[in-house]
Formats: C-alpha cells, sequence, structure tokens
C-alpha cells in the first residue's frame, strides 16, 4: 500500500513558489475558478498532459462546491421533467465517484413514499425507481450500489414508524450518497497535482484579460489578495469556471447567463426527526423536493429553491459570497420536517447549525427555479475564452471532459512551444481513468492499517478521519503516534483532533481559520453555534504557531470567522 503519494509540498507558507510560477511561467490552460467544475477540469487537463493553471479568487470550493446538499446524486426528481439524459449521466458519474473516492463517498439509503395525497403516487415510485436502477447500470462499467427495495405500507411502518402514515401506501428505498463537497473539490485538485504540471493557487483573483492585435486573450492581470500584488499569467486556453460569478467575466456578453437561486440548510441531532433513514419529501403547497439526510451523528435538512436577490444581504459586496439562512427559509424546512414527522416538533433551538449557498443556473425564460435544467452550458466569447456553466456537483468529471473535447475538437485546440498539441486518441478519450486512485483508501486497507499501529482512538475519530481525508488519514494517525496529544478531542461532543490541523496546514493550502473550518473540516457546519468560538481559539493557537501570525493577525482570523458563524444564526 502507497501511503506517501498524498503527503505533497502544498502549505500556505510555500505559496511564494507556486506565485512565482505564474508569474514567470506559460500556461497551456489556464482556468478561472476553483470549484468542483475547475477542479475537475484540472484533473482532466492532467491526464492528458496539459500545462495548467488553476486560480481563485477565494479559497478552493468557497462558494456552491461548499455549500450543496453533501451528496451525489442521480437526481431522481429530474426524471418527472424527463431529464432522461442528465440523469443517465449523474446515476453513472455517481457510481464512478463511489468507486473512485470510496472513502468520502459514501452510500445513503435514500426513501421516497407513496401516497394517496401527495405529489407522487405509488405507481410513480415503483416506476421511476426502478427506471433510476436500470439507467445508472445499463452498459455502465460502475454499477449501483445496491438495488432498489419497495416495501408496502405495513413494511413501510415498522421500517420508519414516525413519519405520518397518512395516505402512505408503499415505500421505495434506493441508494444516492453522501459527500463532503469541498473535499472532493480538494482532493480532485490534488489529484491533478500529482499526475500532472499543474499550478493550483488560493487567493488569486482574474482582474482583466491581456488581448493581442487580434482582440484575442493571451493572459491575465492578476492579483494576490493576500498580498496586493499584481501581475500577469501567460496562457494559451482560458477557461471561465466561477459558477455564480460567471457573469463578472463575460463582461460584454449581450446578456446574463446565470440564474442564481438559493439553497438553505440546517443541521440538527441525529436523533431529533425521527427517520432511520434518508427521506426525499414534496411538499403539498409547491411540490418542492427537501431532503432529510442521515449524515454520521447528523441530520442535514436542505434544500430551499428560491430566486437569489441582489441585496439580500444588505451589504452588496457580500450578495454572492456570503448568502445566509433567513427565519422565513428556516421555517420553511422546520415545516416540512414537521409536516411529515409531526412527533419531532423540531423549534430553533434543535439548530447546530445553518448554511446557504447558490447554485448557478443557466437563465431559461418562463421557468419557475425548480424547473430550470441542470444540464451545463459552454459559451465561445469572440475574445477566446471559453465559459461554462451550469450543470451538476456529480457530473463534474464529465463536465470537464466535455469542455477539453470542445477546447480540442472546436476551437483550435491547444499551443505548446508554438505549435498545435496533437492527441493520440486513447490519451484523449481517457473515459473513468479508473487507473488513478491516489488519495483514495479501501477500508480493509484502513482497517489493517489500525491493526497494525493500535493508535490511542476512538473508533468514531478513525471513521471520521477515514472518511475525510482517505489515504491522507495514515499520516494523520502517524502523527499521533509520535504526539500523543495531538489526538485528544478539541470538544467532548465532537471527533475533531489536533492532529487534522497540522496535516492540513502542510498539505492542503489553507491560509485563514475559515479556509479550516469551513471547508478542509466540517467545523463549521458539525460544532455547535454556541461551542464556535471556543473551537475556533484551539485551532487559532494552532495555525498561529505553525503560520507565526502575531496576537493581532490571530485575533482579526477569529473574529472574521465568529462574524460569519453569528449571521448564520439569527435567533
Amino acid at each position: 500500500m502507497n501511503s506517501e503519494i498524498v503527503n505533497i509540498d502544498w502549505s500556505a507558507l510555500n505559496r511564494n513558489k507556486d506565485l512565482k510560477r505564474l508569474e514567470e511561467e506559460e500556461f497551456e490552460l489556464v482556468i478561472i475558478g476553483g470549484g468542483v467544475t475547475g477542479a475537475g477540469i484540472a484533473r482532466e487537463a492532467a491526464l492528458r498532459g496539459i500545462k495548467t493553471a488553476l486560480i481563485d479568487k477565494n479559497d478552493f470550493g468557497f462558494g456552491t462546491s461548499s455549500r450543496s446538499s453533501k451528496m451525489a446524486h442521480g437526481g431522481f426528481r429530474y426524471l418527472a421533467q424527463k431529464e432522461f439524459k442528465l440523469v443517465r449521466e449523474a446515476t453513472t458519474e455517481r457510481n464512478w465517484l463511489r468507486n473512485h473516492f470510496s472513502h468520502n463517498i459514501r452510500p445513503l439509503k435514500t426513501n421516497v413514499g407513496g401516497f394517496t395525497d401527495k405529489k407522487i403516487s405509488s405507481a410513480e415510485v415503483k416506476l421511476g425507481l426502478r427506471f433510476y436502477d436500470f439507467i445508472s447500470d445499463f452498459n455502465s462499467e460502475f454499477k449501483q450500489y445496491k438495488k432498489y427495495k419497495i416495501l408496502n405500507r405495513e413494511e413501510a411502518i415498522k421500517e420508519e414508524p414516525n413519519i405520518d402514515h397518512t395516505g402512505l401506501e408503499i415505500l421505495g428505498q434506493y441508494y444516492d450518497t453522501n459527500v463532503d463537497d469541498s473535499r472532493l473539490t480538494l482532493e480532485t485538485i490534488k489529484e491533478s497535482m500529482f499526475i500532472g504540471d499543474i499550478v493550483a493557487l488560493n487567493y488569486i483573483k482574474a482582474e482583466d484579460f491581456i488581448l493581442n492585435d487580434l482582440r484575442k486573450i493571451i493572459g491575465i492581470k492578476a492579483v494576490d489578495i493576500e498580498t496586493g500584488k499584481k501581475f500577469e499569467i501567460k496562457g494559451d486556453q482560458f477557461v471561465n469556471a466561477t459558477g455564480i460569478w460567471t457573469d463578472e467575466l463575460l463582461k460584454n456578453y449581450p446578456r446574463k447567463v446565470i440564474r442564481p437561486t438559493k439553497g438553505v440548510h440546517i443541521v440538527v441531532p441525529g436523533n431529533r426527526v425521527g427517520n432511520n433513514h434518508a427521506f426525499g419529501v414534496f411538499r403539498k403547497d409547491d411540490g418542492r423536493v427537501v431532503f432529510i439526510l442521515t449524515r454520521n451523528e447528523f441530520t442535514l435538512i436542505g434544500t430551499t429553491d428560491t430566486d437569489y436577490k441582489l441585496g439580500e444581504t444588505g451589504k452588496p459586496n457580500e450578495d454572492l459570497d456570503f448568502p445566509y439562512c433567513t427565519k422565513e427559509d428556516c421555517d420553511y424546512l422546520i415545516g416540512t420536517v414537521n409536516h411529515y414527522f409531526p412527533k419531532a416538533n423540531l423549534t430553533y433551538d434543535d439548530i447546530i447549525s445553518t448554511f446557504a449557498g447558490i447554485r448557478p443556473l443557466v437563465m431559461e425564460e418562463g421557468k419557475s427555479e425548480s424547473d430550470i435544467s441542470r444540464k451545463e452550458v459552454i459559451i465561445d466569447t469572440e475574445n477566446g475564452l471559453t465559459t461554462i456553466c451550469g450543470g451538476k456537483l456529480t457530473s463534474f468529471r464529465l463536465m470537464a471532459e466535455n469542455i477539453l473535447y470542445h477546447i480540442i475538437n472546436k476551437k483550435r485546440g491547444f499551443i505548446k512551444d508554438g505549435k498545435k498539441r496533437e492527441f493520440p486518441k486513447k490519451q484523449l478519450k481517457q473515459g473513468y481513468s479508473k487507473q488513478v486512485y491516489l488519495i483514495d483508501l479501501k477500508r480493509e486497507e484502513w482497517n489493517q492499517f489500525l491493526s497494525d499501529n493500535k493508535p490511542q482512538l476512538t473508533e468514531d475519530i478513525t471513521n471520521i478521519l477515514y472518511q475525510q481525508y482517505g489515504k491522507g488519514a495514515i499520516e494523520i494517525v502517524k502523527d499521533v503516534l509520535k504526539n500523543p496529544q495531538r489526538g485528544k478531542q478539541f470538544l467532548n461532543e465532537v471527533q475533531f483532533i489536533p492532529a487534522e490541523i497540522y496535516y492540513i496546514l502542510s498539505h492542503e493550502c489553507a491560509p485563514h481559520l475559515f479556509d479550516v473550518l469551513g471547508r478542509r473540516t466540517e467545523i463549521s457546519m458539525k460544532v455547535h453555534h454556541k461551542k464556535q468560538l471556543e473551537i475556533a481559539e484551539k485551532i487559532a493557537n494552532i495555525m498561529a504557531e505553525v503560520y507565526g501570525w502575531d496576537e493581532n493577525t490571530k485575533q482579526n482570523e477569529i473574529k472574521q470567522y465568529i462574524d460569519h458563524i453569528k449571521r448564520t444564526i439569527w435567533f
């Protein structure tokens, strides 16, 4: 077992090395946007030997890619919209993800009920689930985790006794997957760096484009947000993968491309709702789907689907960067849960955390927020910028493959050393590239490692380390074996330990406290809002030690993070 391959030197302490490369070298491909789409493009480029720069004005996964419903799923509800191609792509990509990142992408048993008085009937549940599994597995290299089941009313009541059984005829059970979306983004970037010539750096903003005499883009005017330094990034092909910020780079495009819609989630203790497995339920008033998701010892409830109005935060510069859950959003979700699980009686007091994200949906006239297609769209502008927008997190790899095909086959391809690159068919069509398993750790390998080394860690902690870090968990445990104090939990009620933080600061380019608490870990989501200051201070102390922060810098990092947490909790 090769456990050393994850140990790349990618610390924020060494970001000047990557800055120097961005400034001095020329790249075949420059990707603007470090969400899951940009990360996927970097990975596909690496597989084809394309020298690539990946930048983001914020942290990697800062936007939608860390604020989703934390699922890699095929989109069962899109069958009703006859989006069969989309569901086929998403289910097959979900199955690949479960094989490729098996530690992070975990099977999630999900229930959908057939009611006499709700949006979906028993016949539709039966037909839909049969087709959902069939479309996933037919002629596919990677198969569904387990086949769906249909429970009759009596079996359903026994399986899920706390749901309101009024009008319930059957309960369909199928499998999608849980995922830590921001870690998926980060691990995809790390894998691209392992296998190719990729420079990836956060907090680099593309301010403008450099054009040649033919008005074609040959470079980017960039600024390092951390230092204010301005410099240029030279390249051949340029991709806009900025998600909800797409229109900011499409300055002269004749119309707005993105229709931002807000999705809100709340997190409560896992025993509060009363469900044994995840549920997808349909609201009776507007027909929208709300998920009640089981996630370790927590329940994640979401999402809303409403047009996001600029100015909603009250601070124009935070409109897209920092959406928040409002009282109305929360009431919508709590009301839905209490309708289906009347014994739950959820209130604000049950809330551990809330978070909100904005979907970068592509404008479609005359359609409601929930009916807009999740298909991706590729746009070429006259100056040579290629933009990809829309799509689903689950299908990010396929979207990345599609945009590289587009550049190679529809545009002039990639130019290297003044010559057009030729791609042998085998290299061009890599497919799933199943041979690349550089971060994923199989459960049996992990169990053997723990058996051989016997760290003084609880089973809950070792499970979380495996789930979140894959092969990186091996280094974290090795650190605990050398430094036992780094295996002590920050707080008794949650399984986060100092060794994780030291690993992150060495290998995952996290300059700020919020990067660690909000994206490298799920601390912002899983630690109760009343305990956030305590754990933030403890982790800031470690970062101050490693990064050499003075007291003022440390306190400013804590304040910025806690100010954000306060805005997620209004009561």
